[in-house]
């Protein structure tokens, strides 16, 4: 539930179970209804509707548009905005955007975009035209999963990949390929003998597929990097300024990275890791999996121990400093965080499924018991439509720093330094934030 700034003067009716509703200054209002089934908050800012947990409409108010609306969340969602639109539910998506800048253009402007992913695809654009698909059948769109155009048609029967000056087509993905266009050229018919050659970035070869494998691959600034793979003997790669070699591939790891100034070992990787700074003596990551693990560099430190029962990790970087304890993955943690420029001090502690526990430059505010949002503690639509449902018990805090709480949905709370029963109609200040995020 959201809180409502408090004001000098307002109506407050109580009448525990059935409703409770407030108003404040100005356009101040709120009111529930069977506890926190029904919720209706109205600021001079925003307007929030919550019928838990089936939806919750937020509106906000003023000269920006931004609409928002979460059904059963995560199951849908929506967003309207003045330039861009979206609506999910669940592998369906829709999102419809215009153009930055300049005064919001006409419908026909927009790029729309339909997604049953990762069964069917619909886009629009005024620049690209119209492209659609149905995987398996038929699928063309221009600049999806990062190529300028994929085409499929009976997948996987037949698929083309198109890059800038790049052309690679697949014949019964992924066992017969070809690539052409005027930078590439190569036959693969894996995993049995294939090359490829694409100018100034990459030269391959490989017979037996991953037993004998002969690369060159260009890293920008550095030149190119020599790949050499006989599995399950051994691989390695040398260019300017790193050298890796790999004995029966993972049994024995040793890098040196000039590049990004370090070396490492494993043996076996990833199991037992070490790495250190070119020049150091001392290792600033050690691990032996799952028993025990360290970092520390770059002003990030971490351990664990018997991983996943213990885990410490802190982050001091300028003035930023943020530290993490947390104990069986997410079941119980604390984190603590501080900015020196701004003054920001936040704190968090959760245990599942009990308590979730936050404190943001001074405020305290939190509820017991804490099922999903102690998991998930900064999740919108978990702290809006459903940690209200189970919070038997919630507290926040006064802008003065007086500490109010609420028991049962308001079967008894404390309130601006009051004890309020089931029944209560009064004027004075607005509702408190006893159910506060």
């Amino acid at each position: 539930m959201l809180a409502v700034p408090r004001v000098a003067h307002g109506l407050d009716v109580k009448i525990w179970p059935l409703f409770r509703y407030s108003t404040g200054a100005g356009d101040d209002l709120r009111w529930t209804a069977l506890g926190p089934l029904v919720e209706f908050v109205r600021t001079a800012e925003t307007r929030d509707l919550y019928v838990r947990p089936l939806i919750w409409l937020h509106q906000r108010r003023g000269a920006v548009h931004d609409d928002r609306a979460d059904i059963l969340y995560p199951l849908a969602a929506s967003r309207w905005q003045d330039r861009y639109q979206t609506f999910r539910f669940l592998l369906f998506s829709y999102r419809s955007s215009a153009p930055a800048g300049g005064p919001t253009p006409p419908p026909a402007a927009w790029t729309t975009r339909y997604t049953l992913f990762p069964f069917a695809f619909y886009r629009a654009a005024p620049t690209s035209g119209t492209h659609v698909g149905v995987l398996p059948f038929y699928l063309d769109l221009r600049d999806f999963l990062g190529y300028e155009r994929v085409q499929a048609v009976l997948f996987p029967a037949y698929l083309r990949l198109r890059e800038p000056r790049v052309d690679t087509r697949f014949y019964a993905f992924p066992f017969v390929s070809t690539v052409g266009g005027p930078d590439g050229r190569g036959l693969r018919l894996w995993p049995f003998w294939g090359y490829k050659d694409i100018a100034g970035r990459e030269h391959t070869r490989y017979v037996l597929w991953p037993f004998y494998l002969r690369s060159a691959r260009l890293a920008p600034g550095y030149g190119w990097d020599d790949v050499r793979m006989s599995f399950p003997f051994f691989a390695a790669r040398d260019g300017a300024g790193l050298h890796t070699r790999a004995y029966g591939i993972v049994a024995r790891t040793h890098t040196v990275n000039e590049r990004a100034g370090y070396e490492a070992i494993g043996a076996p990787w990833p199991f037992v890791f070490k790495k250190r700074p070119l020049g150091e003596t001392t290792w600033a990551t050690w691990r032996l999996a799952p028993f025990y693990g360290r970092i520390d560099e770059h002003g990030f430190s971490s351990r664990f121990y018997a991983w996943p029962g213990y885990r410490w990790r802190a982050l001091d970087r300028d003035d930023y400093h943020f530290e993490r304890r947390d104990a069986l993955l997410l079941l119980w943690r604390r984190e603590d965080e501080h900015n020196d420029a701004s003054g920001r001090q936040a704190h968090l502690w959760t245990l599942f499924p009990a308590l979730r526990s936050r404190t943001v430059d001074g405020r305290r505010f939190g509820q017991a018991p804490a099922l999903v949002d102690s998991l998930t503690p900064a999740n919108r639509g978990v702290l809006g439509l459903w940690a209200p449902l189970w919070g038997v018990f919630r507290w926040d805090t006064e802008p003065d720093g007086r500490r109010d709480w609420n028991l049962l949905w308001g079967l008894v709370a404390r309130e601006h330094g009051r004890l309020l029963g089931p029944w209560h109609i009064a004027r004075g200040p607005a509702w408190g934030a006893t159910a506060g995020h």
